[in-house]
């Protein structure tokens, strides 16, 4: 999206100039070389970033993959951002979602803080918590539309994409059974327990230890 609004806006500005006063069009011209420059770097940085997801996508390892297997492979915020858009974009359309938007980047981001405040030193549901909160800060799910019945049940944007990043966590928690039908309609289950327990994800969410305790009390009943 970044690429294609630095092209658009040089294509805007790319016109001719021969109207326009020498000074103006010097520093008009000086304006495209500009947004030539910014354009290419920002398509090479994004370019790189989607062949590292796209390399585990093509792979389709990690789309229905546990959080402690995440953790022992390397590079394991790439990994948990492509199973993360899976488990996510799944959770969003169940839960009631028409459109919306997962950031793998954002998602990564808030794996590798989680990581690297050192909740996984301590145990899995406190890394899990500290997911949870890392993501809903750096809102890695956005533009979300809900449909008429997710409006009628009282689930706006902001409720979506919380209850969407629990049930995930609660997936990445649960044991698989080595089958990927399983593994989906596991997620299925994890949305349904996450709406139920919107009211308790509200009060808990900005409070660590609570949102810990609640997600330990659910993930090993799923």
């Amino acid at each position: 999206m970044l690429r294609f609004t630095m092209r658009r806006g040089r294509s805007l500005l790319d016109k001719p100039l021969e109207p326009i006063p020498a000074p103006i069009s010097k520093v008009a011209r000086a304006m495209l070389s500009d947004f030539d420059e910014i354009a290419d770097k920002v398509n090479d940085v994004a370019a790189g970033l989607s062949h590292r997801f796209l390399d585990l996508r093509e792979a389709g390892r990690w789309s229905t993959a546990t959080l402690e297997e995440i953790e022992n492979i390397g590079e394991a915020e790439i990994a948990f951002a492509q199973a993360a858009y899976h488990g996510l974009t799944r959770a969003l359309r169940h839960l009631g979602a028409e459109e919306g938007l997962v950031s793998e980047v954002r998602t990564a981001e808030a794996y590798k803080a989680a990581i690297q405040s050192g909740a996984a030193e301590s145990d899995r549901f406190t890394l899990a918590a500290a997911l949870l909160q890392e993501m809903a800060q750096r809102g890695v799910i956005r533009d979300v539309l809900p449909d008429p019945e997710a409006e009628e049940a009282g689930l706006d944007e902001p409720d979506l994409a919380r209850i969407a990043i629990l049930a995930l966590i609660l997936w990445f928690l649960a044991e698989r059974q080595g089958d990927e039908g399983d593994a989906e309609a596991l997620l299925l289950t994890c949305c349904d327990v996450a709406r139920a327990l919107k009211a308790d994800l509200d009060d808990s969410l900005e409070d660590s230890t609570r949102l810990r305790d609640l997600i330990a009390a659910y993930a090993d009943k799923i």
